[in-house]
């Protein structure tokens, strides 16, 4: 579990597929993607929530063990901000490393500023940031345990900041780096001098991920994906999940919640 750092040439073993949960990480597995991403985002989603920080290190730390059970590949979980108190992060990475966590990959941006738009995030001083890495690399038991710091300064700073921030972050004892960009150029200029193995978010709206690889970034990183199709049909705030006769058809919520009716009579729901 532990080999991630082992990077493959090909596109899906380079590829990272966003998993919140076991069956979408067994899928991925079987699909044949060699390492699994579990971001913030994706189990926020996953729990029917708005990505602000809502989920406890506990129950991240309780989804990435299930992952790790359910599948014989690398997992990448996303720790949030670094910026929190010393103490708090050393116990995120024990949690998380407890859990089975192959990486850990923490940002710069900092806590209070979930929510924000990218042009307002508030990001940390560059040696607040260090002094996190540093923490979260004497936390961790296993020394393979791959430490990734990312940078999202690129709104507020220049590029060469950005490639400062990166250069620092390394030296500090981040593994891995990744950043947040939104220029074609700047990911060619960052991917040609990086200090440190690129893990970085695919950017799908601007490049193929064989050009983002091409690029020098050694990790791409899957986003979940969003369901392909609506359900067939919907009434008010119920979905109809079939229309073949003894099916089940819930028809609003207040009816499904309602008590079961006695025997013998005809109700919303059959089987």
């Amino acid at each position: 579990m532990r080999c991630f750092v082992k990077f493959s040439t090909t596109r899906k073993a380079r590829s990272r597929r966003g998993s919140p949960d076991a069956l979408f990480a067994r899928l991925a597995q079987d699909c044949g993607y060699q390492a699994l991403h579990l971001s913030g985002n994706a189990i926020h989603r996953n729990f029917c929530l708005p990505d602000r920080n809502l989920l406890t290190v506990t129950q991240i730390a309780q989804r990435a063990a299930q992952i790790a059970e359910a599948t014989d590949i690398p997992l990448i979980v996303d720790g949030g901000s670094a910026c929190v108190e010393t103490i708090a992060l050393a116990r995120a990475v024990k949690h998380y490393e407890r859990a089975g966590a192959a990486a850990l990959r923490f940002e710069d941006a900092l806590v209070n500023e979930y929510g924000a738009s990218v042009d307002a995030l508030a990001i940390a001083p560059i040696a607040l940031m260090t002094e996190r890495i540093k923490a979260a690399a004497d936390a961790r038991r296993d020394p393979s345990l791959v430490l990734i710091a990312r940078c999202d300064s690129r709104p507020q700073e220049s590029l060469a900041q950005v490639q400062d921030r990166l250069a620092a972050y390394a030296e500090a004892g981040a593994d891995a780096l990744g950043v947040q960009l939104s220029e074609v150029e700047d990911f060619r200029r960052v991917g040609a001098a990086a200090p440190a193995p690129l893990v970085s978010m695919w950017p799908r709206t601007c490049m193929a991920a064989d050009e983002f690889i091409q690029m020098g970034f050694r990790v791409a990183l899957h986003a979940i994906e969003r369901p392909s199709r609506p359900p067939r049909r919907r009434q008010g705030n119920a979905t109809r999940v079939s229309s073949k006769p003894g099916a089940i058809e819930i028809t609003s919520r207040d009816k499904a919640n309602s008590p079961r009716p006695k025997a013998g009579i005809k109700t919303w729901a059959q089987v």
